[in-house]
């Protein structure tokens, strides 16, 4: 989705550089959210993904870390070879799972009191060979903020290679932020990949 800023402003010439430069300012901070370094405080995941090293994502500019170190179980997947061609970015081809445990959880480092966006993708790309997201019956897990409900994930009747993307702006309540999975009996759990 592109988004765009239209600014229409009326003032005396001796001004209108003094706008400029406010404007400019302003926009500086937005040009370099994409392509951070992975030291500049942003988190992105590339869940299940088998290489244990970072990558810098082509198409975004943005530096994923695979989920080590940010979730412990799950199994590591990656989606039908028929769709491997189709996805868009890296981050939909693999996928991390969680057929064990009634609640799985991403911690995430945080600053305690700091807004942070939280973005989390879903691509079910037939990995478990089941058509679970086709064959009627209902697919659908939670997704949680710590304890609090964030948001139902339901696939159920989704296309294979689409992405199903959830995004929240939130407070951290501590030093750390835990983004869980949980199963309600009604599928299994997975999530492709999650962004702080």
């Amino acid at each position: 989705m592109l988004e765009t800023m239209v600014i229409n402003f009326i003032c005396w010439p001796s001004t209108k550089p003094a706008w400029i430069l406010a404007l400019l300012l302003n926009l500086v901070p937005m040009i370099q959210v994409h392509g951070q370094p992975p030291s500049s405080g942003f988190i992105s995941i590339d869940c299940g993904l088998r290489n244990s090293s970072s990558y810098n994502d082509s198409a975004t500019g943005l530096w994923f870390d695979p989920d080590d170190g940010y979730v412990e179980g799950g199994m590591r997947k990656q989606i039908s070879q028929k769709f491997m061609a189709d996805p868009f970015n890296e981050q939909q081809k693999t996928l991390m799972s969680f057929p064990d445990g009634s609640r799985n959880c991403y911690t995430l480092p945080s600053t305690i009191g700091k807004k942070y966006l939280l973005r989390a993708t879903f691509t079910y790309g037939n990995y478990d060979g089941l058509n679970k997201t086709l064959d009627g019956s209902l697919f659908l897990f939670g997704l949680h903020i710590g304890v609090n409900s964030w948001e139902a994930v339901n696939l159920t009747n989704w296309d294979h290679t689409s992405i199903l993307w959830k995004e929240l702006l939130t407070v951290a309540p501590s030093n750390s932020l835990s983004v869980c999975l949980v199963n309600l009996g009604s599928g299994i759990p997975f999530i492709s990949s999650l962004e702080l």
